[in-house]
């Protein structure tokens, strides 16, 4: 054991910690390692005692300490009569969860996603992947134990950086290709990304889905151990530092800014309005712009659904279990036929003048 600083951080904790012990009537609810938590620490009542355990991580993400609290203690914690506890420090080496993955691609509040689940990261990165087809497009992605990679999107290649984490370094690619690209990220400006740093994004993809949940890209993306000097702020900006900057993002993919930024937001609009034309759905045309959100994110996740009977049964399927969705007549080979026809904006005539 050792003599641990109370910092102002964990005693906020406490404080609501205490409000929960005193007004929910169900004890049984703070028992567990994960009954409790915030940016900073978790934990939960201990089975049959009345006594607290919480695990404290510090900001640079390797401190971690374990500390054992009676009912009293936390009251004196959240009060300020405590500045000093005696606590066990765990090896730093051991990695502890701190919330929720993080994603960011823009500077506003939708440009962003707290991941409750691999398939919402999925979903975000495939629909990122779509807008990075018409625009090279910089996303930031912190595990669910704060570690952080730069994502530099530019059609089916991608570039990785991870600026925060026991991996550390710029992925490397074909070492025989020359040239690079540019592209704009809200803290550092334009950064030149050399095409021999590129992977493909069959590659990179499940690369970002291990990342997310084990803090490394694993064995199939390879690091050289440098990053681009832009970039060497970037790890010191926890994922606390990231949310302090804006209000709380969606953890809805539907509710964030990729319905509209990606080329799939449009599509589900056109797609929606043949099916209404066609006498084939029937929806509340009073929010159809929550439905064609919704129906967009679907798009993602069903991408082949044009070509795969499957896929299009099975988006069907969920097309007409959606909210403000009455009724869907259209079968998995209706769809199918629409959705070939709604995917590329009509064109407009051109009018050839007579001679």
């Amino acid at each position: 054991m050792a003599r641990f600083q109370v910092t102002d951080e964990l005693r906020a904790f406490m404080r609501e910690v205490v409000a929960k012990v005193d007004w929910i009537d169900d004890r049984a609810t703070l028992v567990g390692p994960d009954a409790l938590s915030c940016e900073c620490a978790r934990g939960g009542r201990l089975p049959n005692s009345d006594r607290y355990r919480f695990t404290y991580f510090a900001r640079d993400g390797r401190g971690r300490w374990e500390l054992e609290l009676g009912e009293q203690q936390l009251r004196d914690l959240a009060d300020g009569h405590t500045s000093e506890l005696d606590a066990r420090e765990l090896d730093p080496n051991t990695r502890s969860t701190r919330g929720e993955a993080l994603i960011v691609w823009g500077e506003f509040d939708e440009d962003a996603l707290r991941v409750r689940s691999p398939l919402d990261l999925a979903t975000a990165l495939d629909a990122l992947h779509a807008i990075g087809q018409g625009d090279p497009l910089l996303v930031r992605l912190w595990s669910a134990a704060d570690e952080q990679v730069v994502i530099a999107l530019n059609g089916n290649e991608c570039a990785l950086f991870v600026v925060h984490g026991d991996t550390y370094g710029t992925s490397v690619g074909d070492p025989t290709r020359t040239g690079s690209f540019e592209v704009r990220g809200e803290d550092i400006g334009e950064l030149v990304i050399a095409w021999n740093q590129c992977v493909p994004w069959r590659v990179a993809r499940p690369a970002l889905l291990v990342f997310a949940e084990q803090g490394t890209v694993g064995e199939g993306v390879i690091l050289d151990g440098a990053i681009p000097t832009q970039l060497l702020m970037l790890g010191d900006l926890d994922r606390a530092a990231a949310l302090a900057s804006r209000r709380a993002p969606p953890a809805d993919p539907a509710l964030s800014s990729l319905p509209r930024r990606a080329p799939q937001g449009a599509w589900a609009e056109r797609l929606l309005n043949a099916l209404v034309e066609l006498h084939l759905i029937e929806l509340d045309s009073a929010i159809f712009d929550a439905i064609a959100a919704r129906t967009s994110i679907l798009l993602v996740q069903h991408r082949d659904a044009e070509d795969s009977p499957e896929a299009a049964q099975a988006l069907a399927k969920e097309l007409s279990r959606l909210r403000g969705v009455g009724a869907l007549f259209a079968t998995g080979g209706d769809l199918q036929i629409a959705l070939r026809r709604t995917q590329d904006a009509p064109t407009m005539p051109v009018d050839v003048p007579l001679a």
